[in-house]
């Protein structure tokens, strides 16, 4: 079977592979020039760039077809040039001292991942799904300030941005999905607005150089905001044994739980080092978010429901205590890595198995029973 007949197949794989081999850097520091620029670079270029193409472009035909738009996704041989335009990026991000032409490399991908996504959304008309098709533009805005000025915090706070814009949409209409009830879909809830305009709101106030203790005030406040959306979720399929749907909600709790104890590392409440502290939201919530989502395109289906495999909650696990003895441990050693890249591992696995099995149709949900 080929393995372009869907954008999934290749770039999920891709990102899983490319998620164990980039910490690698670590163990051997010569493989890079500046093994932390490069590491956090192709986490969020590489590794998220990949999997959010996997998503957004499975995605697209079912946002089109909300609006009455037959086909439209995205074609073999697109998917075969974005990929190109991924493995492109990956030898430019590589550069000790990224000219013009490799950051032309590097943005590459991102912009046609955009471009994909845009165009359909802008054709048909479906206004509402804008935002997240201009997503990967925000991905490569945190890269460059990732690696022209070295801004973590930038970095870390964008990606959390992202996740709340993205799987704050995407968590809610699973859960929902499995209910059978339609109709609570349509706009976002105040709640989850406010939740996002304060986390928003985080990220500009440092992007403007306000002094870190307040950026720290707002991030607590942008936790607790987060914290707060979930009471308006249908959390009972995930309560009632749905593993697909636990792994995802407890996928989304980092990002809670995360901005939480960066925002306490920020106004100086704990004598943790920040650095440290970003973690919760790296490894915790983008490794666990994507992870979460990707596995829901390889998972057995059964009727009505997905099935999470065995392999699938031992990653997940494996992810958990790989993350946990990050925020432990200041430096990222052995003891960090060999959990981490062992999780991803195994996922790369079940995605050089899904290549040879037949694509489900939706991708990332199951077919409604009866």
């Amino acid at each position: 079977m080929s393995l372009w007949r869907a954008p999934h197949l290749p770039l999920f794989l891709l990102g899983s592979v490319w998620a164990a081999l980039v910490p690698l850097v670590w163990l051997w520091p010569g493989l890079s020039c500046d093994p932390v620029a490069w590491h956090r670079q192709e986490l969020v270029l590489g590794f998220a760039g990949a999997a959010m193409g996997g998503y957004l472009l499975s995605a697209l035909p079912h946002w089109l077809k909300l609006a009455g738009v037959e086909g439209g996704g995205i074609s073999p041989r697109g998917t075969l040039a974005l990929v190109f335009a991924w493995i492109i990026g990956r030898v430019a991000g590589g550069a000790c001292q990224p000219d013009d032409v490799a950051l032309a490399g590097l943005a590459l991908y991102p912009l046609g991942l955009a471009l994909c996504l845009t165009v359909p959304v802008l054709r048909a008309g479906v206004w509402g799904r804008l935002p997240i098709a201009l997503a990967p533009l925000l991905l490569l805005l945190i890269a460059f300030r990732l690696r022209l000025a070295s801004d973590s915090l930038t970095a870390v706070l964008g990606m959390a941005f992202l996740v709340a814009l993205v799987g704050g949409r995407i968590v809610p209409a699973f859960l929902l999905a499995r209910t059978g009830d339609r109709s609570g879909r349509g706009a976002l809830p105040l709640s989850a607005r406010l939740a996002d305009g304060a986390l928003g709101l985080t990220l500009v106030l440092h992007l403007v150089g306000v002094p870190e203790p307040w950026v720290g005030g707002m991030t607590l406040a942008a936790a607790l905001g987060q914290a707060l959306r979930i009471k308006d979720w249908a959390l009972a399929p995930a309560l009632r044994g749905n593993g697909d749907l636990t792994l995802l909600v407890l996928a989304w709790l980092w990002l809670p739980l995360g901005l939480a104890v960066l925002g306490l590392g920020l106004t100086g409440a704990t004598a943790l080092p920040v650095a440290t502290l970003t973690h919760a939201l790296t490894m915790g919530l983008m490794g666990s978010m994507v992870l979460a989502v990707m596995a829901r395109a390889w998972m057995r289906r059964a009727p009505g429901r997905l099935v999470a495999g065995q392999a699938t909650v031992v990653a997940f696990a494996v992810l958990q205590l790989a993350t946990g003895l990050r925020l432990i441990h200041s430096e990222a050693g052995l003891l960090v890595v060999l959990p981490w890249v062992c999780a991803w591992g195994i996922m790369a696995g079940q995605g050089a198995r899904a290549v040879g099995h037949a694509v489900p149709h939706p991708v990332f949900s199951a077919r409604r029973s009866g």
